[in-house]
């Protein structure tokens, strides 16, 4: 009886041995400490179309991201724009209380600036963006779009 214990402790011990190392989930709270992490976070929840989490390092209510996401003027067009910034630049103010990202989309040759502001001394910081920034996107990708046809003489292919 000992034996048989002793190999189902053994084979407990080794079967938790092998289960491959789960990631750290990112959690918000900690990524709004770091304003250089908030680009990367934000675009992968929007990426998992998980926009509400992505508002909490936003200064934007969840249901209006979401809303902006999601708007009606060209939903699919609006995450392919957001999905394709890249950040290249951040510009951290010298009291730490506000911060300018400039993230490009080089697809859409979309370039533009966005605020942070920090709270408690630079300590949280939160990106500053609205519905309309969001919807405008939609409306550049848009003229993209359109201008590409134009290029194409009409085709859509």
């Amino acid at each position: 009886m000992n034996r048989f214990l002793l190999v189902v402790a053994a084979s407990a011990l080794a079967g938790c041995a092998a289960l491959p190392e789960q990631e750290e989930e990112e959690r918000p709270k900690d990524i709004i400490k770091d304003p250089a992490r908030i680009h990367g976070f934000f675009l992968k929840m929007i990426r998992e179309d998980k926009p509400g989490i992505a508002a909490q390092v936003t200064s934007i209510d969840e249901n209006l991201l979401t809303a902006g996401v999601r708007n009606t003027i060209a939903p699919d067009l609006t995450r392919r724009v957001l999905l394709g910034f890249e950040q290249h630049e951040l510009r951290v103010s010298e009291d730490k209380t506000s911060a300018t990202a400039r993230w490009c989309n080089r697809e859409f040759g979309i370039s533009r600036e966005f605020q942070l502001r920090s709270e408690a001394g630079g300590r949280i910081w939160k990106l500053q963006i609205s519905r309309e920034q969001i919807e405008e996107l939609a409306h550049a990708g848009i003229a993209w779009f359109k201008k590409q046809r134009d290029v194409a003489d009409g085709r859509i292919y």
